[in-house]
């Protein structure tokens, strides 16, 4: 009688688990489609980029609506070099393998005339950052080294994780590419602290990445530019925090020259208006 008792026990138990995991996957299935289901495109930003004659695309990315909005499916889901957004991922895999300690680390100039002002000074690691200072992430990136640099490219899941080009300037000009679409998630994640890194490097990080603090909602974001072909292609991406919702974004833009940089800000900027972000 005994055993009867014991072997029905187990079997309800058994039960019991199956239907708390198949609510628990069909909860995560529904959350799963809901971050990841067709982005809405919008016309509403086209006159925007208009006036500044210029091509790109925006994603804005809603994380209490669950709202994915795009002026471009196609070119959100293209993949472009990342340029300086990288250093966001190049500086997650320096935290976590100590090669920088945290945001106050320090880095002398070089000496070397560099002919953007702002490199042309000792540095921090938080404004090697702020100033984009490619020498120091090159330095960084060295320090790191090809293998580790690959090895963690694959676990970030970064973009299509293929470096394809010379340790310190893969990102600039190698293969290494992303989408706005990809940036977004990669973001997400950052700001969920959920990648596959520590706690610790993934909140230095977002210290660091702390562009502008206003009244009522502060912007952690990274600037890029690089080359595309006989073309350059400005990145701005990062999230918005205000009232306890974030709303994440990605541009890029096809540019003519490094006069037009200011556009990537501007335009964001003044989509993130439209939208009532800001």
């Amino acid at each position: 009688m005994a055993r009867v008792f014991l072997l029905g026990l187990l079997l309800v138990l058994a039960a019991m688990a199956l239907i708390v995991n198949a609510n628990d996957q069909s909860s995560d299935e529904v959350l799963l489609a809901s971050v990841m289901g067709e982005p809405q495109q919008t016309s509403d930003w086209d006159s925007i980029f208009s006036a500044e004659d210029v091509n790109g695309v925006l994603v804005l990315f809603n994380a209490e609506k669950q709202q994915l909005l795009t002026n471009d499916l196609l070119r959100g889901q293209t993949g472009f070099i990342p340029a300086s957004t990288f250093k966001i991922a190049n500086g997650l895999i320096a935290l976590e393998l100590t090669v920088v300690n945290d945001a106050e680390d320090q880095y002398l100039w070089d000496k070397q005339q560099h002919s953007f002002k702002a490199w042309n000074q000792d540095h921090t690691f938080a404004s090697a950052f702020k100033f984009s200072v490619v020498p120091i992430f090159q330095r960084i990136a060295a320090d790191i080294g090809k293998q580790r640099m690959a090895n963690m490219l694959v676990s970030l899941g970064y973009g299509n994780a293929t470096m394809g080009g010379e340790l310190d300037s893969f990102w600039l000009e190698g293969g290494l590419r992303i989408s706005a679409m990809e940036q977004i998630q990669f973001l997400q994640r950052l700001h969920a602290e959920t990648l596959p890194l520590s706690l610790r490097s993934q909140q230095i990080m977002q210290q660091v990445m702390l562009t502008e603090s206003a009244e009522d909602y502060a912007i952690y974001a990274k600037t890029g530019f690089g080359n595309k072909g006989e073309a350059y292609i400005g990145w701005w991406v990062g999230w918005v925090e205000k009232d306890g919702s974030t709303v994440f974004f990605a541009l890029n833009l096809d540019l003519a020259n490094i006069q037009q940089a200011h556009l990537r800000q501007k335009i964001v900027k003044q989509i993130l208006q439209v939208e009532q972000v800001i």
